[in-house]
Protein backbone atom coordinates (compact mmCIF):
# COMPACT_ATOMS: atom_id res chain seq x y z
CA UNK A 1 0.00 0.00 0.00
CA UNK A 2 1.32 3.48 -0.59
CA UNK A 3 1.62 6.05 2.00
CA UNK A 4 -1.62 7.95 1.35
CA UNK A 5 -3.64 4.73 1.06
CA UNK A 6 -2.77 3.12 4.52
CA UNK A 7 -2.63 6.87 6.31
CA UNK A 8 -6.37 6.57 5.37
CA UNK A 9 -7.12 3.12 5.95
CA UNK A 10 -5.53 3.85 9.62
CA UNK A 11 -6.86 7.04 10.40
CA UNK A 12 -3.57 9.18 10.32
CA UNK A 13 -1.64 11.43 8.44
CA UNK A 14 1.09 10.67 6.21
CA UNK A 15 3.75 12.76 8.10
CA UNK A 16 2.44 11.31 11.06
CA UNK A 17 3.35 7.53 9.62
CA UNK A 18 7.12 9.61 8.10
CA UNK A 19 7.56 10.47 11.64
CA UNK A 20 6.98 7.39 13.42
CA UNK A 21 9.69 5.60 10.55
CA UNK A 22 12.18 8.25 11.79
CA UNK A 23 11.81 7.81 15.26
CA UNK A 24 12.04 3.41 14.79
CA UNK A 25 8.27 3.25 15.97
CA UNK A 26 7.56 1.32 12.88
CA UNK A 27 9.81 -0.24 10.18
CA UNK A 28 11.21 1.67 7.34
CA UNK A 29 8.39 1.02 4.03
CA UNK A 30 10.16 -0.80 1.47
CA UNK A 31 11.06 1.13 -1.73
CA UNK A 32 9.32 0.57 -5.26
CA UNK A 33 11.39 1.01 -8.09
CA UNK A 34 9.80 4.58 -8.37
CA UNK A 35 11.13 5.41 -4.83
CA UNK A 36 7.54 5.38 -3.34
CA UNK A 37 7.18 3.86 -0.01
CA UNK A 38 5.18 0.74 -0.47
CA UNK A 39 3.95 -0.52 3.28
CA UNK A 40 2.40 -3.75 4.43
CA UNK A 41 -1.11 -4.07 4.96
CA UNK A 42 -0.93 -5.52 8.44
CA UNK A 43 0.68 -1.47 9.54
CA UNK A 44 -2.92 -0.13 9.70
CA UNK A 45 -3.52 -2.27 12.87
CA UNK A 46 0.21 -1.34 14.52
CA UNK A 47 -0.89 2.40 13.47
CA UNK A 48 -4.31 2.23 15.15
CA UNK A 49 -2.93 0.63 17.90
CA UNK A 50 -0.29 3.75 18.38
CA UNK A 51 -2.46 6.53 17.78
CA UNK A 52 -4.78 4.37 20.39
CA UNK A 53 -2.71 3.97 22.86
CA UNK A 54 -1.02 7.23 22.91
CA UNK A 55 -4.84 8.79 23.38
CA UNK A 56 -4.48 6.63 26.54
CA UNK A 57 -1.30 8.55 27.80
CA UNK A 58 0.91 6.31 26.82
CA UNK A 59 4.47 7.82 25.64
CA UNK A 60 6.01 6.79 22.11
CA UNK A 61 9.06 5.60 24.34
CA UNK A 62 6.36 3.17 26.12
CA UNK A 63 4.89 1.99 22.59
CA UNK A 64 8.46 1.28 21.18
CA UNK A 65 9.17 -0.76 23.60
CA UNK A 66 6.30 -3.39 23.19
CA UNK A 67 7.31 -6.23 21.76
CA UNK A 68 4.53 -6.16 18.34
CA UNK A 69 3.82 -9.21 16.78
CA UNK A 70 1.95 -9.10 13.08
CA UNK A 71 -2.17 -9.94 12.84
CA UNK A 72 -4.72 -8.16 13.47
CA UNK A 73 -3.81 -7.72 17.00
CA UNK A 74 -0.19 -6.36 17.49
CA UNK A 75 0.47 -7.51 20.89
CA UNK A 76 -1.06 -10.31 22.81
CA UNK A 77 -4.32 -9.65 25.62
CA UNK A 78 -2.15 -10.41 28.58
CA UNK A 79 0.32 -8.05 27.46
CA UNK A 80 -2.10 -5.33 27.06
CA UNK A 81 -3.53 -5.78 30.35
CA UNK A 82 -0.13 -5.33 31.71
CA UNK A 83 0.41 -2.49 30.36
CA UNK A 84 -2.96 -1.06 30.94
CA UNK A 85 -3.08 -1.75 34.69
CA UNK A 86 0.50 -0.50 34.90
CA UNK A 87 -1.08 2.85 33.21
CA UNK A 88 -4.11 2.66 35.09
CA UNK A 89 -2.02 2.78 38.48
CA UNK A 90 -0.15 5.68 37.27
CA UNK A 91 -2.99 7.97 36.61
CA UNK A 92 -4.34 6.97 40.08
CA UNK A 93 -1.04 8.06 41.53
CA UNK A 94 -1.58 11.43 39.84
CA UNK A 95 -5.01 11.87 40.54
CA UNK A 96 -3.89 11.18 44.26
CA UNK A 97 -1.09 13.75 43.99
CA UNK A 98 -3.14 16.63 42.12
CA UNK A 99 -6.03 16.34 45.37
CA UNK A 100 -3.67 16.64 47.87
CA UNK A 101 -1.89 19.82 45.58
CA UNK A 102 -5.53 21.21 45.42
CA UNK A 103 -6.45 20.86 49.14
CA UNK A 104 -3.04 22.55 50.28
CA UNK A 105 -3.86 25.49 47.75
CA UNK A 106 -7.03 25.60 49.06
CA UNK A 107 -6.01 25.61 52.71
CA UNK A 108 -3.92 28.36 51.59
CA UNK A 109 -6.29 30.34 50.11
CA UNK A 110 -8.41 29.88 53.58
CA UNK A 111 -5.05 31.41 55.20
CA UNK A 112 -4.68 34.14 53.29
CA UNK A 113 -8.37 35.18 53.19
CA UNK A 114 -8.29 34.94 57.23
CA UNK A 115 -5.21 36.77 57.06
CA UNK A 116 -6.56 38.86 54.90
CA UNK A 117 -10.07 39.50 57.08
CA UNK A 118 -7.88 40.12 59.67
CA UNK A 119 -5.97 43.25 58.61
CA UNK A 120 -9.03 44.31 57.27
CA UNK A 121 -10.92 45.36 60.32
Amino acid sequence: MKIGEIAKAAGVTTSRIRFYERRGIIAPAARGPNGYRDYPEELVALLRFIEQAQGLGFTLREIASVEVRSGPHPISCAEAIRLLSAKRDAVDALIAEARQRKRRIEALIGELQASQAGTAE
